[in-house]
């Protein structure tokens, strides 16, 4: 059974889903995601590259990252995220320069 239940408070949003057969599009996110596998492996691509998010692996997307996900097999997944909006780390940082938004007309990837 695919179970995805969200909570939102002061500026972040948590994620707790289980999935077997349910399967991301690729998307992006307004915010920074950060969360936790907690049983299975989640399967996803991103820049290119098929990742594996083992049990306790930690993932982490950037804003406006483009990237898919799914469970790896049948045994199916759970897992956890957080939603930062990025002005939230911006404020608590105190300082702009720190925590930057990224660019894609300005970014080049390293070869």
């Amino acid at each position: 059974m695919d179970r995805f239940l969200y909570k939102k408070s002061a500026g972040i949003t948590a994620l707790s889903a289980s999935m077997t057969e349910f399967m991301y599009k690729k998307h992006a996110h307004k915010e920074y995601a950060i969360g936790v596998t907690l049983r299975g492996i989640q399967h996803y691509h991103i820049d290119g590259s098929l990742q594996l998010s083992h049990q306790n692996g930690v993932m982490l997307f950037n804003p406006e990252q483009v990237h898919d996900g799914m469970a790896h097999d049948k045994s199916g997944l759970d897992y956890v995220m957080l939603y930062i909006d990025p002005q939230m780390l911006i404020e608590g940082a105190g300082k702009k320069d720190i925590v930057r938004k990224p660019c894609s007309s300005n970014f080049k990837r390293a070869r």
